[in-house]
């Protein structure tokens, strides 16, 4: 075996693979190349590339470089290797995928005698009527108001809308958020770095809705506001923002059409008066979609039925 020549001992540092080559160095001949891995560059590899120059990190993503390496620090509502990937969609307050029974409070206020109740999960972004929100009781010092997401999420941001009660605006000034996993021990949000707790800029009237993000964000399934300081009362509506843990949020495509009609199948398709043009097919299951037949619907006799999309 050989002992010696250009390639042994290795020249090349850091993992790099020595290959003979007639190769000169000016007008000397060294005999060999180095291949570098990628994260080094250099004559043998000795370099560390500084991947930050490329400007990986998107959306205001902070970059830091790494032996052969680099990690991006995202803003709160974006994620992903380089924060290419937006998180911050509503949890589902205002649209209703969070269920009343999710929303929970420390008190509710009642008034005209009791026959007006401001329930915690009228705490509902933009909600509309002559109760539309949720306040705490007037003897409640130290209020707040849960959200029970049934899962742990990577929650971003939160908004924040007051409401008027009796002609008069009231709304949140400032709060505080905690969070949880099993909604027994609770962790506050902190000033980054420190042990500090977080207060948050509120309302400065009743309808105007004030967003703010985490930066970095929350993983939990429960999250709790606690006022700080309120006009009035401590009058709210609320929604939260974020993703799946994983991110994979967004529509798959039934709505949109991405999923094609092929892809739909079910059991059993049901027929108004036994005609074809009347048929509530699978293809038909679309959120949103409109028409006298606009949704799949499982024959009368089928008592195992099911929809499949593939």
């Amino acid at each position: 075996p050989l002992l010696s020549g250009p390639c042994l001992p290795n020249p090349c540092h850091n993992g790099g693979t020595c290959e003979i080559s007639e190769a000169y160095r000016g007008d000397t001949f060294i005999g060999y190349v180095c291949k570098c891995p990628q994260g080094f560059n250099g004559i043998h590899c000795q370099h560390n590339v500084n991947e930050c120059e490329a400007e990986p990190c998107k959306n205001g993503g902070i970059c830091t470089d790494l032996v052969a390496n680099y990690s991006c620090e995202c803003p709160g509502e974006f994620m992903g290797r380089n924060c290419q990937q937006r998180c911050s969609g509503p949890l589902g307050i205002e649209g209703g995928i969070v269920s009343n029974q999710q929303i929970t409070a420390s008190s509710t206020h009642r008034a005209l005698f009791g026959l007006q109740k401001w329930y915690p999960y009228y705490a509902r972004l933009n909600k509309k009527g002559l109760v539309n929100a949720w306040t705490a009781a007037e003897n409640d010092r130290w209020p707040w108001i849960q959200i029970n997401l049934q899962k742990k999420m990577r929650v971003t941001g939160v908004i924040t809308q007051g409401a008027k009660r009796i002609g008069s605006p009231e709304y949140v000034k400032s709060y505080k958020i905690a969070y949880s996993n099993d909604g027994k021990v609770w962790t506050m949000y902190k000033v980054k770095g420190t042990k500090e707790d977080m207060v948050f800029r509120g309302n400065v009237d009743n309808n105007t809705p004030y967003a703010n993000s985490f930066t970095p964000p929350i993983k939990a399934q429960y999250v709790r506001l606690y006022p700080q300081v309120c006009r009035r009362h401590c009058t709210l509506r609320m929604e939260l923002l974020g993703c799946e843990l994983t991110g994979c949020s967004e529509p798959l495509g039934m709505k949109s059409g991405h999923i094609q009609d092929f892809q739909i199948t079910a059991s059993s398709v049901f027929r108004t008066l036994n005609m074809d043009m009347f048929a509530w097919e699978p293809r038909k299951a679309r959120l949103d979609k409109q028409g006298k037949v606009n949704a799949w619907t499982s024959g009368h006799n089928d008592q195992s039925q099911w929809l499949q999309v593939n």
